[in-house]
């Protein structure tokens, strides 16, 4: 199994997508890898490097990507659309990617000034309002080739996104399902409901989430 070379830009401004993310996908996807027990007869040299997340190749790829968070070098939508196709084909998926996403979120709005709101006591309208404006930086720097729109109470639309691709099913979109409960979860210290209520791989014009 064979995973892309990072193909970031040298222009921390260049146009791609937060290397946050493929960080934490594969991180998620070593967690994941990591065996709960040892049985007694099994032999480690053989069955350890069948799991993805254990391998050379991917530590090295977690560094690089350690490397692009710190240089703010992004990654091209090809390098994340490549990864996400690997997980898709493990049972394990669609828990991967949902930890990956509450984790890339984490990881994006660390350092948002919007939080610094989140002990203050605002109307729900203010603090949604907040809430919209965080979910949309941070989808921004994850969605690659998409057109994002977030409005309302909170409903997020994106269409072409990275999480609808052709000839899979809507497992991806859990990444960007996680991304929003975190953003806004972090923002209002209340963890919404989030519901995937239209999905491009499943003939709708785009995808949209809304928050409960």
């Amino acid at each position: 199994m064979t995973l892309p070379e990072p193909s970031s830009s040298d222009s921390p401004h260049a146009a791609g997508i937060a290397p946050e993310l493929p960080l934490s996908i594969l991180e998620s996807v070593r967690r994941h890898d990591r065996p709960v027990e040892v049985l007694e007869e099994e032999d480690l040299t053989i069955s350890l490097p069948r799991r993805l997340g254990l391998t050379g190749v991917v530590e090295t790829q977690i560094q690089r990507y350690h490397d692009d968070v710190r240089r703010r070098r992004p990654v091209t939508p090809e390098d994340i659309t490549h990864l996400l196709r690997l997980v898709l084909r493990r049972p394990d998926a669609a828990a991967i990617l949902r930890e990956a996403g509450y984790d890339v979120a984490r990881r994006l709005t660390r350092r948002y000034p919007g939080r610094l709101l989140s002990h203050v006591p605002l109307p729900r309208r203010m603090r949604m309002a907040v809430a919209r404006r965080a979910t949309r930086r941070v989808l921004r720097r994850l969605a690659g080739p998409a057109t994002l729109k977030v409005s309302g109470g909170l409903t997020v639309e994106m269409r072409e996104s990275l999480g609808t691709l052709r000839g899979e099913s809507g497992t991806a979109c859990v990444l960007y399902a996680a991304v929003i409960e975190e953003t806004v979860a972090r923002v209002t210290r209340k963890r919404p409901d989030v519901r995937e209520t239209r999905c491009a791989t499943r003939g709708a014009v785009s995808c949209v989430w809304t928050i409960g």
